[in-house]
């Protein structure tokens, strides 16, 4: 799940929304792990069992999208018109499609301040004490060597996605 802030949305904005795709997660027992995206969003991966389709994945992830809009209209969207998620944070679950980029995990991306995408704890969402910028090519290495590789295990725990499955479709 990509969450990409429209114009008047704050990263912020993002961090309550991811909360509350996390919550959903729990509900139906998927495991997240949360990450900057290295721009001004953030991506949750959700490892799963090699064995739906990318029809299906879609399907599921946009279930959970629209049960999220459904609870905080006023700052989430699945709007694919640009112009029409003005002061919201799009929840794009449509990245689960062949051919689809999105930047790894400690991809140093070319922008300014050379932001770094990096994986974070729920914890650290939570307290929405950090930004962006706090994640970069000079920070990284520290961050590392604190926390270790927070992704090392997210391919050891792949996620059962039957249970969303069954009401997506």
């Amino acid at each position: 799940m990509d969450l990409d802030p429209a114009r008047g949305a704050t990263f912020a904005d993002v961090l309550e929304i991811a909360l509350l795709v996390n919550q959903a997660l729990k509900e139906f027992h998927l495991i997240g792990y949360p990450k900057t995206s290295g721009a001004s969003g953030l991506h949750i991966f959700i490892p799963l069992y090699p064995r739906w389709t990318f029809r299906e994945v879609t399907a599921a992830m946009g279930y959970l999208a629209q049960l999220i809009v459904q609870v905080y209209p006023r700052k989430a969207t699945t709007e694919h018109l640009i112009q029409k998620r003005r002061g919201k944070v799009y929840l794009d679950y449509l990245q689960n499609v062949r051919g689809r980029s999105m930047a790894f995990p400690y991809s140093l991306r070319p922008l300014p301040g050379a932001p770094v995408s990096t994986p974070l704890t729920w914890e650290e969402v939570a307290e929405k004490k950090i930004a962006p910028g706090d994640f970069n090519i000079h920070t990284i290495r520290g961050r590392l060597e604190r926390y270790g590789d927070l992704y090392r295990d997210l391919l050891e725990r792949p996620n059962d996605l039957t249970p969303l499955l069954e009401l997506a479709i």
